[in-house]
């Protein structure tokens, strides 16, 4: 039978009546493909829960006990200057010793720092200092380096080369810091943010490893957040990663409290970090509820170091104020502000000279002036959250606190603002 183009052509070369035995006659058999196999999409099969259950994967490696595994995405988030790029170097190179970082122990494996802020010569020293203080950490052959400052891209641009020069099996990829590789993205559209942790977490899926990068707060004052929230920019950083850590000033100078989120671990109570050069280093001490809050400052002149400055000497108001003058510079206001503070703490003598109170018992001074010093610096911060209230009202409020209260036995160190 010659070729027919179609059904009336074919109808056309066939006797009549013989369309239907012809085409029965000449039909060949069909072969059917299933269309997961036949489709090349790159995407993994659909596999049957039995199936799934009856051999479930592996679980990879912990490289941060409890908080990461390898092949998992984790942000490091801080408010600017809180050493986030210390720290995610201080973990880059306990990860490539196998070293416990934070606390957490580390399942040693190949590192690669991306380094996308610091000079060359700037990040070299760091490692050097970390080193000096960390010996064990002093075997580098599992770290490497990318330094990349001045070839900023964004990160679609970057990953395929990172895929064609990553010539070994790293367990952890550090990139530092994230917004350098936006490109032209906005940070607070979901969708552009959200583009970017897919390209991230392609990296991680081509490559088997972990990867972290470090990512800054809003301008402001953060205490008042969800700790999930002060990260800038769009929510997804919130949601996307695997783990998420989040640095917060610590109402202790140089300490941050951090907080965790994970996906895949039970719940880390917050914990404290507290600088100590070059380190970021865990401070047990610390309650990590003692956030720094809007408007709080340290004061330069305590009731402490005036109480200290009379000392078990009886002196006028005159006499001690000079005293205080000349050895810390306080000025008259400020004393006489400190002295409404004081004056439960303080006895007036017939002569009108000020007296410590139990001045010839030092340890119940203490006691004394360190209660007084929370209270002080509760009457501070009521004044910062209520402007508009005279600060005589705070002098006012002392006078009145209970004697009894006062001396209660001590609960606790001065928290100083």
């Amino acid at each position: 039978m010659s070729t027919a183009k179609d059904i009336k052509d074919l109808s056309r070369q066939v006797e009549p009546g013989s369309l239907l035995a012809t085409i029965c006659t000449n039909r060949h058999p069909v072969s059917i493909t299933p269309v997961q196999n036949a489709i090349e999409d790159g995407l993994p099969a659909i596999i049957n829960a039995r199936d799934l259950l009856a051999k479930p994967p592996v679980e990879p490696p912990q490289l941060i006990s409890g908080l990461l595994h390898q092949g998992s995405k984790m942000v490091l988030g801080g408010g600017s200057k809180s050493f986030k790029t210390w720290s995610l170097l201080d973990l880059g190179m306990s990860v490539a010793a196998g070293q416990p970082w934070w606390g957490f122990d580390t399942t040693a494996g190949s590192v690669l720092y991306v380094n996308l802020e610091l000079p060359d010569w700037a990040f070299a020293r760091r490692m050097s200092d970390i080193r000096t203080v960390r010996p064990e950490l002093s075997g580098n052959a599992k770290l490497d380096t990318w330094n990349l400052r001045g070839y900023g891209a964004s990160f679609e641009q970057l990953r395929p080369v990172m895929e064609k020069r990553l010539n070994q099996n790293y367990a952890l990829i550090i990139i530092d810091p994230i917004y350098k590789v936006y490109g032209k993205r906005d940070e607070n559209s979901a969708g552009e943010m959200g583009d970017l942790l897919n390209e991230i977490e392609r990296l991680s899926v081509v490559t088997g490893a972990a990867v972290v990068f470090g990512a800054h707060f809003s301008k402001g004052n953060q205490a008042g957040k969800e700790s999930i929230d002060r990260i800038s920019g769009s929510g997804v950083f919130a949601r996307d990663p695997d783990t998420i850590l989040v640095m917060t000033k610590h109402e202790n100078e140089d300490a941050y409290t951090v907080e965790s989120t994970v996906r895949n671990f039970k719940p880390i109570a917050p914990f404290c970090v507290q600088r100590e050069h070059p380190l970021m280093v865990r401070n047990e001490a610390l309650d990590p509820s003692r956030l720094k809050q809007a408007g709080m400052k340290k004061e330069k002149y305590t009731t402490t170091q005036l109480l200290a400055i009379l000392g078990a000497q009886e002196l006028s108001t005159t006499g001690w104020f000079n005293q205080a003058a000349h050895k810390t510079g306080i000025a008259k206001r400020t004393f006489m502000e400190k002295l409404a503070l004081m004056k439960e703490l303080l006895v007036k003598t017939p002569d009108d000279t000020w007296k410590a109170l139990n001045s010839a018992e030092p340890e119940a001074e203490t006691v004394v002036a360190d209660a007084q010093e929370k209270t002080e610096v509760r009457q501070v911060q009521e004044v910062h959250s209520a402007p508009s209230a005279p600060l005589c009202a705070v002098g006012a409020a002392a006078v009145l606190l209970n004697t009894a209260a006062l001396t209660a036995p001590h609960a606790g160190g001065c928290h100083e603002l």
